[in-house]
């Protein structure tokens, strides 16, 4: 709920006037004005820390963010983490939020290095917010075919617009905080100043005058638009005067909300932001929540509904959830993924927008933040997206925002555009590959020119294990890797060349390996066999025989990846199960002699160079070589010509290895005991041909011979049906 204060012109008031105002204010919730009283007490007394320090809070709850940043430094200063503790790690956030990304990083890591606590709250989001950094300094985390579109007047205004969504009627609902102003930016009748819910349509001059949706029976704030499935019901944020948000449940008659009571099942606690998809032949309601059992602040919680009843009401959990506020859920059914704001998970600055793909088991996977340009230094918030239809709506107080009280003051409406269909998205969507030929497409992209990477800490997975299996994911073993990079950091005197090969290099990896995933997809629907070819790096700490078990390790979190990825997409691919026949396979490559580049320390009492050094990271990786796309066999016609019975003729018949790898035959099999094939033991270098040979036993009735012999390699293709055709005489 936004609250405004009404100020007069109180020239030659007292500091402790002043004072008063400003607690007052904030007490209310008033932050804008608190800071504007705050300031009048400056003037008398500029250099009073205790002042500055409520400044700085007033500027930061008003998104004030260069004023607060100003403050901040000045009482940290003066202070150095005596009285105002939190002095450092605030002004680490609001540098992220005016976009001063070096500046922050040197703050999150001076307030890393003063926590002894490294698990503590201040420790765990330092960590967070170094990787922050490094994702807003990512030119590759922006989306160029996005076009985001400020919505203009009379839609958006100098007051605040908020959580856009697309009713059932195809028009466009919003909710608004507006009032009439006063030359100071000031809420002029305060009595009428709420939110509220407006609708506005889209005419020849752009956009009609938004109209608002009245509760005759609810004074208060509105907010929060939702509807069930079909129509039928719509739900709503309604927050009474002095008492707690609650969600509401009614129908929509003309501009009224009619019939309209708390939504059942929900219970007493602060509940918000409600948003409904099909799931499950019923109906999933998401929302936000304090109540207790979340993890942090505000929390994303879920719930069956059924006959207009809450039931099994739970919190998403971790990894969505965190320590920090998570709000604003929208669940895109094309494509799986809960999108949501956080203040917590690594970001821009401010809350940022995020999406986690749902998973088989009915858990979310990893957050993976959605880049420039929906996120900004601002807040960036209620995300709504059509990933089937390539748009979509947010809000944000970033820069360029109508704004009366300082340039992000205020919420704004966005709408974004693809400018094509988005990778990954499978209907009317083909990527023609040709047998053993160039890839093409987004694969192209994801692997020009070098092999997709992917980095681990060292020794990881299973550290100091003999193991040649693991059951980690690698996105469980980059979030441990990401929240070491901070140690990284640490032991270098110039972090430049780490810190960049984490930027540009491990995050990459990651995000290739996600835009794989999603290019692999279509092609498997198709019925397509794809084997990934990987190999495994290690740095020269340990010997090799211990380097081979691990890099099988890191290959196995890979094949583990793919199973839980996209809500496990790909596990009937893998296990051979999937209807459209699409296989998908991972080939170990072998790890070799002397894989480990020269020049890297293997000195244990080393462990600057030998583990945290750029060189030595670069060494702890996987790599997908090539992708094969095969048709899953070969036919071949074989002549015989003329047999005889009972005597037993030999074919000739040299398989040709064209692949660039060793190829293994793994044996085959005959329809008959009339005729079978003899295979030299040991692999088919590439290039090279193996001497098979085609027996005829001479077991055969006289006339015509028609039999097949099918051949398995671990290569392309991974079956060769040979059609053995013949005349048996006597």
């Amino acid at each position: 709920m936004l609250l405004t204060t009404t100020m007069t012109d109180v020239n030659g008031q007292s500091l402790e006037q002043w004072t008063y105002w400003g607690d007052a204010a904030m007490t209310k919730g008033e932050y804008y004005g608190a800071s504007r009283f705050y300031a009048g007490a400056l003037q008398v007394e500029p250099g009073r820390m205790s002042l500055q320090w409520k400044q700085a809070e007033a500027s930061r709850l008003s998104n004030q963010y260069i004023l607060a940043a100003e403050l901040y430094e000045k009482v940290h200063r003066k202070d150095m983490g005596r009285t105002y503790k939190n002095a450092l790690r605030w002004l680490g956030e609001m540098q992220l939020c005016t976009g001063a990304y070096d500046d922050a990083e040197r703050t999150w890591l001076k307030v890393l290095e003063k926590e002894k606590d490294q698990s503590s709250p201040n420790a765990i989001r330092a960590r967070q917010a170094i990787i922050g950094c490094a994702i807003a300094k990512d030119p590759m985390r922006t989306t160029d075919n996005l076009e985001l579109e400020h919505l203009p007047g009379p839609v958006n205004t100098y007051d605040s617009e908020f959580g856009a969504r697309i009713g059932p009627d195809s028009t466009l609902y919003f909710t608004s905080l507006r009032g009439e102003l006063n030359e100071d930016g000031e809420v002029i009748d305060t009595v009428d100043y709420h939110a509220r819910i407006f609708v506005a349509r889209p005419n020849a001059s752009g956009w009609s005058e938004p109209k608002a949706i009245v509760a005759s029976t609810h004074p208060g704030e509105l907010a929060n638009t939702t509807w069930t499935v079909g129509g039928k019901w719509v739900l709503f944020t309604y927050c009474p005067p002095d008492e707690r948000c609650r969600i509401h449940a009614g129908f929509h008659s003309g501009d009224d909300l009619m019939g309209a009571g708390p939504q059942s099942g929900l219970g007493d606690e602060m509940s918000t932001q409600p948003m409904i998809v099909e799931h499950a032949g019923g109906q999933r309601l998401y929302f936000v929540s304090d109540r207790a059992g979340g993890s942090g602040g505000m929390d994303i919680w879920q719930a069956d509904l059924r006959e207009g009843e809450a039931l099994n009401v739970a919190p998403v959990g971790a990894p969505v959830n965190s320590p920090g506020n998570e709000q604003g859920p929208w669940f895109d059914h094309s494509t799986g993924k809960l999108w949501f704001a956080s203040d917590w998970h690594p970001g821009h600055g401010g809350y940022d927008i995020f999406h986690a793909d749902l998973r088989s088991d009915g858990s979310f996977g990893d957050p993976v933040n959605a880049g420039r340009p929906i996120n900004s230094p601002a807040n960036d918030l209620y995300p709504c997206i059509d990933e089937e239809r390539g748009e979509g709506w947010l809000t944000s107080n970033r820069v360029g925002s109508y704004a009366a009280k300082g340039e992000t003051c205020c919420n704004d409406l966005y709408r974004l555009n693809w400018k094509k269909p988005i990778p990954g998205i499978t209907k009317d969507t083909a990527v023609v590959i040709p047998l053993q030929g160039p890839t093409t497409g987004p694969l192209e992209d994801i692997l020009s020119g070098t092999p997709l990477k992917l980095y681990f800490h060292n020794d990881e997975p299973e550290p100091r294990s003999w193991a040649t299996s693991t059951g980690q994911s690698y996105r469980t073993t980059y979030r441990k890797y990401e929240a070491l990079w901070p140690e990284y950091f640490a032991q270098q005197s110039d972090p430049t060349a780490i810190r960049s090969f984490f930027e540009r290099e491990v995050a990459k990896g990651l995000e290739d390996l996600q835009r794989l995933e999603k290019a692999l997809l279509p092609l498997l629907q198709q019925g397509e066999h794809v084997t990934l070819e990987v190999r495994g790096h290690a740095s020269p700490l340990a010997k090799n025989v211990y380097n081979k078990n691990l890099s099988m390790r890191r290959i196995g979190s890979l094949r583990s990846d793919l199973r839980t990825a996209m809500n496990g997409a790909f596990v009937p691919f893998m296990d051979s199960t999937a209807a459209e026949g699409g296989v998908l396979r991972l080939k170990e490559l072998p790890f070799g002699e002397d894989e480990s580049a020269s020049g890297v320390s293997d000195d244990l009492n080393d462990l600057k160079n030998s583990v945290y050094s750029a060189s030595a990271a670069r060494e702890r990786r996987i790599e997908v070589e090539r992708i094969l796309f095969t048709t899953p066999e070969r036919n071949v016609d074989v002549d015989l010509g003329l047999l005889q019975q009972s005597v037993e003729k030999v074919h000739p018949f040299p398989i040709l290895n064209t692949n660039p790898t060793p190829l293994n035959i793994l044996g085959s099999r005959s329809e008959c005991d009339c005729t079978f094939m003899r295979v030299p033991e040991g692999p088919v270098p590439p290039g090279g041909s193996a001497d098979t040979e085609i027996i005829f036993t001479g077991r055969a009735q006289p006339g015509p011979l028609f039999r097949r012999i099918i051949v398995i390699t671990d290569g392309v293709p991974e079956r060769i049906i040979l059609n053995i055709r013949g005349t048996v005489v006597e």
